[in-house]
């Protein structure tokens, strides 16, 4: 008996990893903003990728507090800029935006797992070496976001969502100050350090 065959409408723009962790000071406001991102398919390639504001608020940041585009595809990275960052307001308008310079890594690994204590990526580089590690891991989501959930405004995107309820920054050693502030995501009540697998985001068809 032949199976039917489903598609779901649309141009895919990119499908990968995309975890993250951004932190607040007393005052709510961010402190530290990042973004990894794992590509396994878009138009322009495959590749690793660190977004990360250590100083969100400034486009000249001191040493011990970077903001950095790190990874293993200008390509890849000019796309995710232009296509996708540039379109999070969160991220757009933080001062840091303008500053942003593309640097090689020349390390990656990942540790844990997301069925355990803790589960970390780091990324590394002559100057800096950076871990982001996500803790008290919460059973999986399924979601599926339409264009008015999504931070792009513009697609539709499917991911399985990890909640984390503590996570960390860490710099060249040093963890960057602030905690997990809480959202709301698709209506379920989350916090701002997050895992998301097997991202897929689209650019709906129009008719």
């Amino acid at each position: 008996m032949p199976l039917d065959l489903h598609s779901f409408p649309g141009t895919v723009d990119w499908s990968g990893d995309n975890p993250g962790i951004l932190l607040k000071d007393s005052s709510g406001n961010f402190s530290a903003m990042s973004l990894f991102f794992r590509v396994s398919w878009s138009p322009a390639g495959t590749g690793r990728l660190l977004l990360l504001y250590a100083s969100p608020d400034t486009a000249v940041p001191p040493p011990s507090q970077p903001n950095l585009l790190v990874g293993d595809s200008p390509a890849l990275a000019d796309f995710l800029v232009t296509n996708f960052i540039a379109k999070l307001a969160v991220f757009r308008d933080a001062p840091a935006f303008g500053g942003l310079r593309f640097e090689y890594a020349n390390h990656f690994a990942t540790h844990g797992d997301p069925l355990g204590p803790q589960y970390s990526e780091t990324i590394a580089n002559e100057e800096h070496a950076v871990e982001l590690a996500w803790r008290q891991l919460e059973d999986p989501v399924a979601l599926r976001l339409t264009p008015e959930l999504t931070g792009t405004g513009e697609h539709d995107m499917f991911s399985l969502l990890v909640p984390s309820r503590d996570a960390s920054i860490t710099v060249n050693g040093a963890s960057l100050p602030g905690s997990l502030g809480t959202r709301v995501q698709a209506g379920f009540e989350t916090t701002t350090a997050f895992l998301y697998f097997a991202e897929t985001w689209i650019i709906p068809d129009n008719d």
